[in-house]
């Protein structure tokens, strides 16, 4: 028998695939993630989520929280990805936020069409690990610390321009990102070695009203 734990907060458009394909699902309130499949965490979000998440900060965070809190740990991002990026002003954020998540915080993204596909892929993933096919969900947690170093790098790593190495030497010069995100535009040019450009760029995304997603303000020219 192959169970599957389900947030009972989740919809249940997925979880009523879940049944129509002999799985057992076990509906329990989790911290982190939507669904766990054997050793697999997974969090799913519309393509419309998947963007919103991204323009409010949200993303980054829950991505963080679910990396750490499983070893195994995918991101599900659901409907059409094509008409999605067609809105979008500037598609390559959502491009980099993938490459973040994948390279930064250990994510592992996957494309469906819709919630039957979806439930497909977890039925799949399920069943994949033999040793764990009469047993019920393994829920394995690693460390909650032990990486901030890497998570601080990638913290600043979302600001515009900043990659590796500036991140590290923003922070051989401020000491922590608390203070690289409250220091002034004078303070990232002089103290921080940055040109005014880009510094100028990093202080309108860091004090910028949210507006909503749907404005074009809203698109950022990163």
């Amino acid at each position: 028998m192959v169970r599957v734990v389900v947030d009972e907060r989740e919809r249940p458009n997925v979880p009523t695939c879940l049944k129509k394909l002999g799985l057992t699902l076990d509906y329990r309130l989790l911290e982190e993630g939507d669904y766990i499949a054997g050793e697999y965490a997974i969090e799913r979000k519309t393509v419309q989520d998947f963007i919103s998440s991204l323009y409010s900060g949200r993303l980054f965070d829950q991505a963080y929280r679910l990396g750490q809190a499983y070893r195994f740990a995918i991101l599900i991002v659901e409907g059409n990805l094509n008409s999605a990026l067609e809105k979008m002003k500037n598609p390559k954020v959502f491009w980099g936020a993938l490459i973040t998540l994948s390279f930064g915080y250990g994510i592992r993204p996957f494309f469906t069409r819709d919630p039957a596909e979806t439930a497909e892929f977890i039925w799949i993933l399920a069943k994949r690990p033999p040793e764990v096919r009469s047993r019920p969900p393994v829920i394995i947690k690693k460390p909650k610390y032990g990486q901030i170093r890497e998570g601080q790098i990638v913290l600043l790593q979302g600001l515009p321009g900043i990659g590796t190495r500036l991140a590290q030497k923003l922070l051989r010069r401020f000491g922590t990102p608390r203070q690289v995100f409250l220091a002034t535009e004078s303070e990232l040019n002089t103290r921080g070695g940055l040109g005014r450009a880009k510094t100028a760029k990093i202080t309108s995304v860091l004090d910028t009203i949210y507006n909503g997603l749907d404005r074009k303000s809203e698109q950022l020219k990163l």
